[in-house]
């Protein structure tokens, strides 16, 4: 596994360096794409969330109405209360979390240049090494392996930090690996 990831990361570093206007148009495309589906999602969350405390405020106000005008014993009165207030506490700790987050992620969107700076430093690479794996790799899908017309076959998705996963286009000539390697191609989500 680690001559594959090492053979990926050459490959990444030779069409980096080889193909630069093809990688900062696919690495700034999808960097905007995964930023812009999880502000989106993020977004809708907190509209739910802060629809959900309005509507609370409303059953607030007329929980005590009802108390007030004696459709709602003391007591039962100060249960529901009490569930509304543990609920819009929770909200309240979800709300000025996500709210944290969506600014970050505006203030986090890594750049080409930032992504491409670092590939950089690794292109006469020989050797993984885990500073290399750090700061290149978030995190690495490793399937069962198959035989597959009578060769043994592991598929490997590489998500590489801040971009995800990075399909180099097929008809860019770059050496192939010393391993056989099945790419799959990015999907849209």
């Amino acid at each position: 596994m680690e001559q594959v990831v090492l053979q990926e990361i050459r490959r990444l570093t030779k069409f980096a360096g080889r193909y630069e206007d093809e990688f900062v148009e696919i690495v700034t495309g999808h960097s905007k794409e995964v930023s812009e589906i999880d502000r989106k999602l993020k977004k809708q969350e907190l509209s739910k969330l802060t629809a959900r405390d309005k509507e609370l405020d409303k059953l607030f106000e007329r929980t005590y109405e009802d108390n007030l005008s004696g459709k709602l014993s003391d007591e039962r009165y100060a249960k529901m209360t009490r569930n509304y207030e543990i609920e819009q506490g929770e909200l309240s700790v979800k709300i000025k979390a996500l709210r944290t987050e969506l600014e970050k992620s505006s203030d986090k969107t890594v750049t080409a240049d930032t992504f491409i700076n670092t590939v950089r430093k690794y292109t006469r690479a020989k050797k993984l090494s885990e500073r290399m794996l750090n700061e290149l790799i978030e995190r690495i899908e490793v399937f069962h392996a198959e035989i597959i017309d009578g060769v043994k076959t592991q598929k490997l998705i590489i998500h590489f930090n801040c971009i995800g996963r990075i399909g180099i286009p097929d008809d860019i000539p770059l050496e192939l690996p010393e391993i056989t390697l099945i790419l799959i191609p990015n999907k849209k989500h």
